[in-house]
């Protein structure tokens, strides 16, 4: 049971961020798995999911501020100190929920630096007015409503479905995570033209697993979805 506490949304006008940890790996889910990723993981989230299994909170990994100038340097160093030869990876900023905090300026750093970048949401909090346009989007929605701005950007939409609460009209959760909401998961928005993924919830339970990874495949076969597994957990890697 997620237990981490609820953080306010927050704009620092210089960008400066409350960063969870940094880390080099494979992208496990979304339009971009199996990609090689930097991720950025922020701190913090406007939500409590129950079924969450993302520490986005403790101090223990080295939670600290940090500016735009600041991140970027400590991603090119990771990069040189892992896999110097390698081709620049995609930056991935994650959290909690990035969008808690002003990431436009860190975002447009990135680019400007060569990388790629993705965001992941829960579509509950705007994209600001100055997002830059060529970062990609990917929502994961938790209530029951996705923010317009988020709606008319994102590529794809992922959702987590639990064996049981799947409404059988369009395969899609009634809840996600088991966080509340009335009277079901946020539908994508109207002319959606993205990818709908379908995620089995993660219960931490062979059982329960099976069964939700049937949910998620009977969801997919009827309806069109397409089917997303966590790679990066059958990988054995963060």
């Amino acid at each position: 049971m997620n237990t981490q506490p609820i953080e306010k949304y927050v704009r620092s006008p210089d960008g400066t961020l409350d960063v969870h940890s940094i880390f080099y790996t494979i992208q496990g889910e979304g339009p971009y798995c199996g990609r090689p990723a930097i991720f950025v993981r922020l701190a913090g989230c406007n939500l409590q999911c129950p079924g969450c299994d993302t520490d986005y909170t403790s101090y223990k990994l080295g939670r600290k501020r940090m500016s735009p100038v600041i991140l970027l340097a400590a991603v090119n160093e990771l990069k040189d100190d892992e896999y110097p030869d390698a081709p620049k990876p995609m930056i991935v900023i994650t959290g909690g929920e990035p969008f808690r905090q002003n990431i436009s300026p860190v975002t447009m750093t990135f680019l400007r630096a060569g990388y790629e970048v993705q965001i992941e949401t829960n579509g509950t909090l705007p994209v600001p007015d100055d997002f830059p346009n060529s970062a990609t989007i990917v929502c994961s929605p938790k209530t029951g409503k996705i923010h317009d701005t988020v709606g008319a950007k994102a590529i794809a939409l992922k959702y987590v479905v639990k064996a049981g609460l799947v409404v059988p009209r369009d395969g899609l959760p009634i809840r996600a995570l088991d966080h509340t909401c009335s009277p079901s998961v946020a539908k994508p928005p109207e002319g959606f033209r993205g990818v709908i993924y379908i995620q089995p919830m993660d219960e931490g339970n062979a059982m329960l697993n099976r069964r939700n990874m049937q949910a998620a495949v009977k969801s997919c076969l009827e309806h069109g979805h397409l089917l997303q597994v966590q790679a990066h957990k059958i990988a054995g890697i963060e």
